[in-house]
């Protein structure tokens, strides 16, 4: 086998290996193939963290949380007896530092100032409590998430226990529920039918 002869059926053999998609006219270059996201940038990362942050307070400041509660048993439970109310109404809601935030709860129109700490699964806050003590009321531990005008989680206070769950009456909408008040529909007197005797 000569020199051409050789370097004819080596370039044959290279070309033939080629991928198609790179002969076909229609498939896509590869600057049009879809690239790896960049990660964020630190100084990114703390802007997003900031903004979810000042939301956060804005959303509770001012806020009611109203929902319901469950106490977990190992006895059937009635449904009926399932769901509880509960009521959590906040005077302000602010960073103190690092993961820690000062609540204002008020209980019974006496505001009680608790600093919690607040955990960030993305933009998602989570109140996380941990064997803590509120005064004359006891200690809690506590998963609560906050998303959208919801709460959901769960709580622990001694041996009980259970879920707890609702939505966030915020300021905003308790001005424009105060602005337009529901009416209240007076039931129309309806006349039973006559029953007639015989």
């Amino acid at each position: 086998m000569n020199r051409l002869t050789m370097l004819t059926t080596i370039l044959t053999i290279a070309l033939s290996a080629v991928p198609v998609w790179a002969q076909d006219g229609d498939s896509p270059k590869p600057d049009d193939r879809p690239q790896p996201s960049k990660p964020a940038t630190t100084e990114q990362a703390n802007a997003v963290r900031q903004k979810a942050e000042a939301d956060f307070s804005k959303l509770l400041t001012g806020a009611t949380l109203v929902g319901n509660f469950t106490t977990d048993s190992d006895q059937p439970v009635d449904p009926a007896q399932l769901l509880r109310p509960d009521r959590y109404e906040l005077a302000t809601v602010n960073k103190v530092k690092d993961d820690f935030w000062l609540f204002v709860y008020v209980h019974k129109g006496v505001p009680l100032p608790l600093t919690m700490k607040v955990l960030w699964a993305g933009k998602t806050a989570v109140l996380t409590l941990e064997e803590f003590t509120i005064a004359g009321m006891g200690t809690y531990s506590a998963r609560l998430m906050f998303h959208g005008n919801r709460y959901a989680g769960t709580w622990q206070h001694g041996k009980a226990g259970g879920l707890m769950f609702g939505k966030i009456e915020t300021a905003e909408f308790k001005k424009q529920r105060l602005a337009n008040p529901p009416r209240r529909v007076v039931p129309s007197k309806q006349s039973e039918p006559e029953i007639k005797k015989e």
